[in-house]
């Protein structure tokens, strides 16, 4: 494990309870010099953009962050694919900072999910819809400093980036995945002032990862007024000039993957197969499942269709001790 990796690790455990402290999945570093800070900020961890140049130029350009705000109807999305027999999402941790902000100053975060990349009436692709009609909406709670987000060289920029870490229970079935590939989409409200507008970095060094594919929810020409749609984002796009190159952005899902599937020890108390297992699961086939239940709740053969025949009649088959 590299020191950057470790810092990042070590941030996100001391940021969040212990209970959802289980990183599932990691869409990429952030962290390129976990001392690097001169000046004010000597010996802070840093964030360097990875640069580029246009056709032509020698000027080296950098992204700092792109847009994921609230009030200006901006927002981003990530892919990631859930493995095994599926995850039970707890909380996912969130990257961000704003123009001249020292301390975390983000309010509310909005989450989202689908399972397409996101497409909208302006882009040129079907147009899937996400799982939720109306986004999450979720307090930030505290947010916890991670690094200073820099270009290529510099290392004195005081640009703090700060973590927040927001519950996933809300999504559907509670938040538990079929193994399949998903996009995460979110936005931030933040301070007002100087400006309402909140960025996300990118997963620096770029090279770390690969399929960059993040998408964004702005005006294709940068417009603050113009309508809205998803595309994929590339920074150092220019029409005609340069295709520019499409990149990843960080967050970090944490929870828990799913048994293949339930035991008859449905209520987790110990005893296995008694009336208590067989009440708990038909109070979750009707939406009351217990806090020590089977994780998959109602989608007991863990299958990804949630309280179905096929669910009862595993149930019953594990129940007389045979196999899901």
């Amino acid at each position: 494990m590299n020191p950057s990796t470790a810092f990042s690790i070590m941030t996100l455990l001391a940021a969040v309870p212990p209970a959802l402290a289980q990183p599932l999945f990691t869409n990429g570093p952030l962290i390129t010099q976990p001392t690097g800070g001169t000046g004010a900020i000597a010996g802070q961890p840093l964030s360097n953009a990875d640069g580029f140049t246009f056709p032509g130029q020698t000027f080296i350009f950098s992204t700092t962050g792109v847009g994921a705000t609230i009030p200006a109807d901006t927002s981003v999305a990530d892919d990631f694919t859930v493995t095994g027999s599926g995850w039970d999402l707890d909380a996912v941790t969130l990257y961000c900072f704003q123009t001249s902000q020292t301390t975390p100053t983000i309010t509310t975060i909005t989450i989202n999910l689908w399972t397409a990349p996101p497409f909208s009436a302006n882009s040129p692709a079907p147009v899937p819809d996400p799982l939720l009609a109306t986004p999450l909406t979720l307090a930030a709670g505290p947010g916890t400093f991670v690094c200073h987000r820099e270009s290529p060289t510099s290392t004195s920029t005081v640009r703090p980036v700060f973590s927040y870490t927001v519950s996933l229970d809300g999504l559907p079935n509670g938040g538990r995945l079929a193994p399949g590939t998903y996009w995460l989409e979110w936005s931030f409200n933040g301070a007002a002032a100087p400006s309402q507008n909140v960025f996300v970095p990118l997963v620096s060094p770029r090279t770390a990862v690969t399929d960059h594919n993040a998408r964004l929810y702005n005006a294709v020409d940068g417009q603050p007024t113009m309508p809205r749609s998803w595309f994929e984002g590339r920074e150092g796009y220019s029409a005609g000039v340069s295709e520019g190159r499409a990149y990843e952005l960080p967050f970090v899902l944490l929870g828990s993957t799913l048994p293949a599937c339930g035991t008859a020890d449905f209520d987790g108390d110990g005893d296995v197969g008694t009336d208590a297992d067989i009440e708990a699961f038909f109070a979750c086939l009707g939406g009351n499942c217990c806090a020590a239940c089977f994780p998959g709740g109602a989608d007991f053969d863990a299958d990804g269709d949630v309280g179905t025949d096929a669910d009862i009649e595993a149930f019953f088959r594990v129940l007389a001790g045979g196999n899901c």
